[in-house]
């Protein structure tokens, strides 16, 4: 009814990991359709005027592109990354503030607005609309409402799926000459602007040659792992490396002092103290990043160092991706039941791997 098979279907033939089973064992039915119904009440009155399209073709050359419900560091660099395929178009994006950031020079967001008024919808011959939320519409103005659109994700509404991979196809699939399912997969990666000044400044800390960089800290309780100084012991009793990065946000301050106190000489304390793209360029100076689940895993992915990433529930294969080297462990109840063991023979495995 009223295609409610679109909130768990793909509308492209290729298949991304996605846990649409498990899903469906959590939320019932009967949620699920009103909420598919609600949506699509309130998208068949918000967007009426605007004509909805199957294909990005030649005449579409300003493009504004709308992220502002998935505003998590992680989930906007999934979503955003495909804007690579629309290379030759002028494309602006509309998001919240607190991404808004990473994005700056970016080479194909020409402007980054975090205000709705800001949009002049005399500028753009299309919109990229996130989802069909009520989030998402209510924010536009009426003149933007008017004009024709595309969405990334519609209707779909399944929650553990791999974004990168869906946004990737999604854009091709809206293209007039689309990329193999093999090239997709061959370019899909996260895309994160690191600037000269950015290198720069990251030169200017005069790391250590073959370092190791650990995240520490977590967005949320869930996803910290307490038993970091455990696993820089390990580390530097068995000689896996000589100095090890630390990088985190706020949260994590307190934690890589006590850490970094037991290793003065060893571990560079980077906490709090850079950017995400800064951060970024020092990840990519690695020789690999173990973290958990989170935003920087991601910033790994989009320079292409490799991976130890650790997970509590999420199912690895909706974050990482193939082009990148990289293992996971996974505890569903609790992160803190991943052993330290375990993580240092992953480490000596990935390096075997990459070597």
């Amino acid at each position: 009814m009223l295609g409610f098979y679109r909130t768990y279907t793909t509308p492209f033939k290729e298949e991304i990991p996605a846990l649409v089973e498990d899903f469906f064992l959590r939320v019932p039915f009967f949620k699920r359709f009103l909420r598919f119904f609600g949506r699509y009440l309130y998208t068949e009155i918000s967007l009426r005027k605007s004509k909805k399209l199957e294909k990005i073709t030649a005449q579409h050359k300003r493009i504004l592109w709308i992220q502002w419900v998935d505003s998590y560091l992680g989930d906007s660099l999934m979503d955003l990354s495909s804007r690579i395929l629309l290379q030759d178009k002028e494309i602006d994006l509309l998001t919240k503030e607190n991404v808004a950031n990473i994005y700056q020079n970016d080479t194909i967001f020409k402007h980054i607005f975090t205000n709705p008024e800001q949009c002049n919808s005399n500028q753009y011959d299309l919109l990229i609309i996130d989802s069909y939320r009520h989030r998402s519409l209510k924010v536009l103005s009426k003149d933007l409402l008017q004009l024709p659109h595309i969405t990334l994700y519609g209707y779909y509404n399944v929650n553990d799926f791999n974004r990168l991979y869906f946004s990737f196809f999604r854009i091709n699939q809206l293209l007039p000459t689309k990329y193999s399912e093999n090239n997709i997969y061959k370019i899909a990666k996260p895309l994160l602007p690191i600037t000269q000044q950015d290198e720069a400044i990251v030169s200017s800390f005069n790391l250590p040659n073959n370092f190791i960089t650990i995240v520490i800290g977590a967005a949320n309780i869930e996803r910290n792992f307490n038993q970091w100084d455990a696993v820089i012991d390990k580390i530097f009793t068995q000689h896996i490396a000589n100095n090890i990065v630390l990088v985190g946000a706020k949260n994590a301050i307190i934690e890589a002092e006590k850490i970094q106190s037991n290793y003065p000489n060893k571990i560079i304390n980077m906490v709090d103290r850079i950017s995400f793209n800064q951060t970024a360029q020092i990840i990519k100076k690695s020789r690999l990043l173990i973290c958990a689940d989170g935003g920087l895993l991601h910033a790994a992915n989009a320079v292409q160092t490799p991976v130890i990433a650790l997970f509590y529930y999420i199912e690895p294969m909706v974050r990482l991706i193939k082009i990148n080297p990289s293992y996971s462990l996974l505890d569903k109840n609790d992160i803190n039941n991943i052993s330290v063991i375990n993580i240092i023979e992953k480490i000596k495995k990935l390096e075997n791997k990459t070597r």
